[in-house]
């Protein structure tokens, strides 16, 4: 009984001391990873709005949403930061809109724990497809090949689901946000 005693206290200390070394570890590098992930998001805007050199950030319906201008002053386009449910866990991406608001400019993930192979395909070039379709109506997934026309995108093959949510936070960025963008101009 004493041994068993002794060894429960040095687990115990044993646990406080990885405790705090795990709270130093976040309390120390807290900061490195907020600016990284504002790095990651100042190049996701650069890369689904051309010509940007400046942003104002607002705040629509919820969303965080970035007022681009280029290096004139001239509004460029809009980038929302937009976050919703996935296959597995949530997915953040940036969606780039055009200076009317009226078609998608670029999409670019930020954030995302989807199948390793499968749903984490939607980071890659996948995501291209999105440009230049308009938000007039809604934009839908196909499984087979997709008709632009349509406003549609193919699905990752395996990874329906993740496209699909992905495709779900673009339309309620085009049904929440779009219809305020004249609000802000």
């Amino acid at each position: 009984m004493k041994k068993f005693v002794e060894e429960s206290w040095l687990i115990l200390l044993l646990g406080v001391v990885f405790a705090l070394m795990l709270a130093g570890a976040q309390t120390t590098l807290s900061a490195r990873i907020r600016e990284n992930q504002q790095r990651a998001l100042n190049e996701a805007i650069g890369e689904v709005v051309p010509h940007v050199s400046r942003t104002e950030v607002i705040e629509i319906e919820g969303y965080q949403v970035f007022k681009c201008h280029d290096e004139q002053g001239q509004l460029s386009g809009w980038a929302v930061r937009a976050s919703g449910s996935g296959f597995v866990d949530k997915i953040t991406l940036v969606v780039g809109l055009s200076p009317d608001g009226e078609r998608v400019t670029g999409l670019k993930v930020i954030e995302n724990v989807e199948t390793p192979g499968l749903g984490n395909k939607i980071e890659g070039e996948w995501a291209s497809q999105y440009e230049g379709l308009s938000f007039a109506k809604a934009i839908q997934v196909e499984k087979g090949p997709p008709d632009p026309a349509r406003n549609q995108i193919q699905a990752i093959t395996g990874a329906t689901w993740s496209s699909r949510y992905v495709t779900d936070i673009v339309n309620e960025v085009a049904n929440r946000v779009r219809p305020k963008l004249a609000e802000h101009r």
